[in-house]
């Protein structure tokens, strides 16, 4: 059975309304009469699209403003809006009114909604559900939507779960100007909730098919009463051209019926206005005396109009779109391949700080995927000429440029935009067709290893192959690639990893911030990576500093140049870089190589690393044991003179004998080398500091042995510096 909720309704966006109360202070309220309603705005980017040359959003702030005038005095009505804020971010989901709250600021709030972001639909409705306390009192729902989910949650799952939860949930879902896969979608959350879906490809669509879900109905006539028409309530708004920002100031206002006569409302330096008229057609002319740039060629009051109808028991949101006079030509590859610039003659109001811009269809006003400022564009037109035949040379005669293209093949639309205000002036569409490239790379390669991929097709500037993990939403992997060449084949190394890749070919389009526009996936190949082993041998003991011979077997079929070998702690994932070894760097004797391990005693591993990747192929353990060493010097001496000291130690490279202030940490004594004192030198057991560099100021110091490697201080004695 599906359930209505009887309530004239009519929005873009969604729609909650519940019998029931939200977040109230008493329970004496909780009891009153007046239903509650949440209103959920999608203010989503794709709210920029069209519908007959109007933006959606246009449509849906005026259905839904007429909406929110048509409520009764006692239906508490709350205000929610999603996509408004933030590109990208699918928590940004804001309660704009309470409910209950003042409709003049609510029709405020949704007068100001310009779209951004994504399409959060499940948390929306989740959002309104709670808000609803919809496990304890009947909700319902009324859910339009232009486009499917874009974050993470399942609308469908989450419609299912709601009603589980629920006392008596309901959506009721309008698919607004969807495809047949968006619809599929959509119709889930309304099947899983015992609601209805319906689908609208234009405003007198959906204004039905919402009234179908609402259970519209009109006031019973009194009985033996002559009908009499009542006045309903129309609010009048301007905006520049069609899709432009609202003007909210120096409007003089006029209306007056569409078959002649005197005015019925006139309102002089007015911004939005609003007056009550009998039902009937009307039209409304509006001058606008503010336009900024008034004084320049282009100034001058600015004028529209607009015919409409006053419907019984309902009332009206008019918008007229104000006429800015403003001449724009603007032509366009009608047809380009992926990557490729567009170029685009036109003339038009380039000093006023004008763009031309590659937009998606649904793109706002302030988005762009590439753009050049048209006045610089035009500067650099060295073939400019005088096209319009008045003698001079200017923005009204046509130049050329050329902007960069979009790197997805679709539909698309060049722009030409003035800076400020912010208004699309002309546009013209533009398709994207694919651009056909074939890879030929090996099924199966050895893990590690380099091996050839050729390609047929045209290539851009930039382009490049990368693998990465079959499926990966990573277009490409950095430090994974390999220019192409026209005409060569490009060689890779393969990931460390056994398992399962793609190799990319990936077309780098000019640098853009506009998501997935600058690297494009044009072309992609299987590749199985089979695995590879490596072995160590070497002793099980070692002391701290030394060097220990390694035998090593590397991978076969590969090369293994820059595969490192290291001394770790137990477990440890990464190389330590107080023992680590390139292959390429160490001397190699029959596969025999030399290692230093670390001074600090403890168990470790000796583990071999295959590169690029970064992955272990092998590991065994090794004990390392604390190197001895001793330090034997006067109990004092004077300020500046030498100081004899007898040592032992294993002299390993960078061992050394100084002599620091007592309260010096061990851990510090990175920073002082042999000038404060001496190296240790194999075969050797005494040395001499030099007392007037590294002891010159009377004090308490100590004699220390320490080793290169780690800076460990292995022995010490203290002495005494006398004046």
């Amino acid at each position: 059975m599906i359930k209505r909720f009887a309530i004239w309704a009519s929005s873009l966006g969604i729609l909650c309304l519940a019998s029931s109360f939200v977040a109230q202070p008493s329970r004496a309220q909780d009891e009153a009469k007046a239903e509650d309603a949440i209103l959920i705005l999608d203010a989503s980017g794709s709210m920029w699209g069209q519908i007959d040359g109007i933006n959606k959003i246009v449509i849906a702030k005026d259905v839904v403003e007429e909406l929110v005038r048509s409520l009764p005095d006692d239906q508490r009505l709350g205000l929610v809006a999603y996509g408004h804020r933030r590109k990208g971010d699918c928590a940004d989901i804001q309660t704009l009114s309470d409910v209950g709250g003042d409709r003049d600021d609510m029709i405020k709030e949704i007068r100001g909604l310009n779209p951004k972001g994504k399409t959060p639909l499940s948390d929306s409705v989740k959002y309104a559900a709670e808000n609803l306390n919809y496990t304890k009192k009947a909700a319902t729902v009324i859910l339009v939507s232009d486009g499917i989910e874009t974050c993470a949650p399942d609308p469908c799952e989450l419609a299912r779960l709601l009603e589980e939860n629920g006392l008596d949930f309901t959506v009721h879902v309008v698919g607004f100007d969807v495809t047949v896969e968006e619809r599929e979608s959509l119709a889930c959350i309304a099947e899983e909730t015992g609601g209805e879906f319906l689908s609208a490809d234009n405003a007198e669509e959906l204004g039905n098919a919402l009234t179908q879900v609402a259970a519209v109905s009109e006031p019973a006539p009194q009985p033996d009463a002559e009908p009499q028409e009542q006045p309903q309530e129309v609010a009048l708004k301007a905006t520049m051209f069609f899709n432009g920002p609202d003007i909210q100031s120096n409007l003089n206002w006029e209306v007056v019926p569409a078959d002649g006569g005197d005015p019925v409302f006139t309102a002089e330096d007015a911004g939005y206005v609003d007056f009550e008229v009998l039902p009937g057609d009307y039209v409304v002319n509006v001058v606008w005396t503010g336009w900024p740039h008034d004084g320049d060629r282009y100034g001058g009051d600015k004028s529209g109009t607009k015919t409409f109808t006053v419907h019984p028991q309902r009332p009206a949101v008019v918008t007229v779109p104000i006429d800015l006079g403003i001449p724009v030509s603007l032509e366009a590859d009608g047809e380009i391949t992926q990557g490729d610039p567009i170029n685009v003659t036109w003339s038009g109001p380039d000093d006023l700080g004008a763009y031309l811009t590659s937009n998606a269809l649904d793109d706002g006003p302030r988005d762009q995927i590439y753009f050049s400022p048209a006045q610089r564009a035009r500067n650099a037109d060295d073939e400019k000429t005088d096209t319009n035949g008045d003698g001079e040379i200017n923005q009204d005669d046509l130049a050329n440029t050329q902007i960069g293209g979009p790197s997805i093949a679709g539909n698309y639309e060049l722009r030409y935009v003035l800076a400020d205000p912010r208004l699309i002036l002309a546009r013209v569409p533009v398709k994207v067709n694919p651009r056909e490239i074939t890879l030929n790379s090996p099924a199966e390669v050895i893990a590690t290893t380099e091996f050839n991929v050729t390609w047929e097709g045209d290539m851009t500037d930039g382009d490049f192959l990368t693998i990465v993990p079959v499926g990966s939403e990573d277009v490409f992997t950095n430090g994974v690639t390999s220019r192409v060449t026209d005409g060569e084949a490009s060689t890779l190394k393969a990931f460390a990893e056994a398992g399962e890749y793609e190799v990319r070919y990936i077309m780098t389009n000019g640098y853009t911030t506009y998501e997935g526009m600058q690297h494009q996936v044009l072309a992609s190949a299987p590749l199985t990576l089979t695995d590879i082993t490596a072995e160590l041998s070497a002793a099980d003991t070692a002391v701290g500093g030394s060097t220990i011979s390694v035998d090593i077997t590397p991978p076969e079929g590969t090369k293994w140049d820059d595969d490192t070998v290291s001394v770790v702690e137990v477990g440890a994932t990464k190389t330590n870089s107080d023992a680590r070894y390139t292959l390429y760097r160490i001397q190699e004797d029959d596969g025999r190589f030399s290692v230093r391990v670390p001074t600090i005693e403890g168990e470790y591993e000796l583990i071999y690393v295959v590169n690029p990747g970064s992955r272990i192929l092998t590991r065994r353990p090794i004990t390392i044991t604390r190197a001895k060493a001793s330090v034997s010097a006067p109990s004092s001496a004077p300020a500046g003179t030498p100081i004899e000291v007898d040592y032992s130690g294993d002299a390993f490279g960078g061992d050394r004998i100084l002599i620091v202030p007592a309260e010096t940490p061990d851990e510090r004594m990175w920073q002082w080398n042999a000038n404060y004192g001496f190296g240790a030198k194999a075969g050797e057991t005494s040395g001499t500091i030099n007392g007037a560099y590294a002891a010159k100021e009377p004090g308490d110091y100590e004699i220390r042995y320490v080793t290169g490697l780690q800076h460990q201080v292995l022995a010490r004695q203290p002495i005494t510096i006398t004046d």
